[in-house]
C-alpha cells in the first residue's frame, strides 16, 4: 500500500499558486480563493499557495504602506524557499495590472526568472487599460512580466489588452463562474415571493468605489423619486475612503432620499444571498478602468435577478441585452432610470429576465463546468 501511494504522488503535477487571496473579499481574491479550492481537492495536483496582497481592508488596496513593504520581502523570500525546495512542475499567478501592485509583482516575477525557467502560467482578472499601456515604465514591466509567457483571460474581447505580447496559442479563454447555492424548488419560492412586493427592490452589490458605478445609481434613485416611483435601493460593499462615503450620504440627505437609500455595509455568504433573494435587480454601471468580468453579474443570474450594467469588457458578453437584462450604452443616470422603469412596469419581462439569466448562469457560469475546464488548462 505504501508503494502505490507515492507512486500516485509522484504522479500529481506540482503546482506553485500564487495569488491574492480574501480578505479583503473583493471579486478577484475570492475567484482565486475558488482556484485554489479546486485544485486542492483534485487528485492529480500537488499544490503549495503564496498569498500575494497584504491588505487587510478594502481601503488599503492599491495603496503603499510599510507593512506592504515588509510584505514584499516576506513573499520574495517565500518564492524563493518554495522554488527550491517544493520544485514546481507549473507556476500559477495572478498579477496586479496597474500601480504599486503591477511594480510588486514585477518584483516577485524577476524573482522567479532567476530560478525558474519554464513559462509560467498568467490569469488575468483585471485589464491593462490603454492609459498603463502607454505608460513606457508600466509597458516595460508588462513586457518584462509577461512575454514568452501563457495566459489564461476571462474572454476573447481581452486578449486586444495583451497587445501581441504572448501569441494566441498560449491564451486560454476562461470567463468566471461561482457555485450553484440554490435549487431549483428555491428559485420557484423566490419568484414567487418577488411577486408580492410592494416596493422595487434594487441592488447594488460592489466594493464602494466610485468608479463602480455607486454614484450613478444614487442619481438614477434621485430620477425616480422625482418621477413618484416606490423603490428601495440596497447598496452592499466596503468603502475605499470617508471621502466618499461623506459624499455617499450628504447626496441622500441633499435630496430627501432616506427612506429610499440604504447602504447595507460589507455582507457575505447567507447574509448577501437573502438581500439577492429580496431583490428584483442588480445594477452595475461600473466604468471602473480595470474591470474584466463583474463577477456580481453571474451572483444576481444564480438568483434569477435581471441585471442592468454598463457595456464595458466582457459585460456584453455575459449579459445578452433584453433577454437576460439590459447591456448600457451611454451608463448615464437617466438611461438606468429608464430601464429600471421598464422592469417596474412590466412585471412579466423582469421574471422571464431572471429565468433565462438563471439557465444561463446553469449552463455557461456554474463551477463544475469551469472546473473541468480550469484543471483542463492546468
Amino acid at each position: 500500500m505504501k508503494k502505490s501511494k507515492n507512486k500516485t504522488r509522484k504522479k500529481q503535477k506540482k503546482i506553485l499558486f500564487l495569488s491574492p487571496l480574501p480578505p479583503p473579499f473583493y471579486g478577484s481574491a475570492m475567484s482565486s480563493e475558488m482556484c485554489l479550492n479546486i485544485l486542492k481537492n483534485s487528485k492529480n495536483f500537488d499544490v503549495k499557495n503564496i498569498k500575494l496582497n497584504y491588505s487587510k481592508e478594502m481601503s488599503d488596496v492599491g495603496r503603499i504602506n510599510l507593512n506592504k513593504i515588509k510584505g514584499i520581502f516576506k513573499v520574495k523570500k517565500q518564492i524563493k524557499k518554495e522554488l527550491k525546495k517544493f520544485n514546481p512542475d507549473t507556476i500559477y499567478f495572478v498579477p496586479a495590472t496597474s500601480s504599486f501592485g503591477l511594480i510588486r509583482d514585477y518584483l516577485f516575477i524577476k524573482e522567479i526568472k532567476k530560478n525558474w525557467n519554464e513559462k509560467i502560467l498568467f490569469h488575468l482578472r483585471s485589464r491593462i487599460s490603454e492609459e498603463d499601456w502607454n505608460n513606457p515604465i508600466f509597458r516595460k514591466l508588462y513586457l518584462g512580466m509577461f512575454k514568452g509567457e501563457k495566459v489564461i483571460v476571462l474572454d476573447k474581447i481581452l486578449k486586444k489588452d495583451l497587445h501581441g505580447i504572448i501569441p494566441d496559442k498560449n491564451i486560454f479563454i476562461l470567463p468566471n463562474a461561482i457555485k450553484n447555492e440554490i435549487s431549483e424548488k428555491g428559485i420557484d419560492k423566490i419568484r414567487k415571493q418577488r411577486q408580492k412586493n410592494k416596493n422595487f427592490n434594487i441592488l447594488f452589490l460592489s466594493n464602494m468605489d466610485e468608479d463602480k458605478g455607486w454614484f450613478k445609481l444614487l442619481q438614477t434613485c434621485k430620477i425616480l423619486k422625482e418621477k413618484g416611483i416606490n423603490f428601495n435601493c440596497n447598496f452592499i460593499g466596503a468603502w475605499p475612503s470617508n471621502k466618499e462615503k461623506n459624499k455617499f450620504y450628504s447626496f441622500i440627505e441633499k435630496n430627501f432620499l432616506q427612506n429610499n437609500v440604504k447602504y447595507l455595509s460589507i455582507k457575505t455568504g447567507k447574509e448577501k444571498n437573502n438581500i439577492l433573494e429580496k431583490s428584483d435587480v442588480l445594477v452595475f454601471p461600473t466604468e471602473y478602468k480595470l474591470e474584466t468580468f463583474g463577477r456580481v453579474i453571474i451572483e444576481a443570474m444564480m438568483f434569477s435577478l435581471p441585471v442592468i450594467a454598463n457595456g464595458i469588457a466582457s459585460i456584453p458578453t455575459t449579459i445578452q441585452d433584453g433577454k437576460t437584462g439590459f447591456v448600457l450604452k451611454n451608463n448615464s443616470p437617466k438611461e438606468i432610470a429608464e430601464k429600471i422603469s421598464r422592469l417596474i412596469k412590466d412585471k412579466k419581462l423582469r421574471t422571464e429576465m431572471g429565468m433565462i439569466g438563471r439557465k444561463r448562469f446553469l449552463k455557461e457560469y456554474e463551477i463544475k463546468r469551469y472546473e473541468k475546464r480550469f484543471l483542463k488548462i492546468l
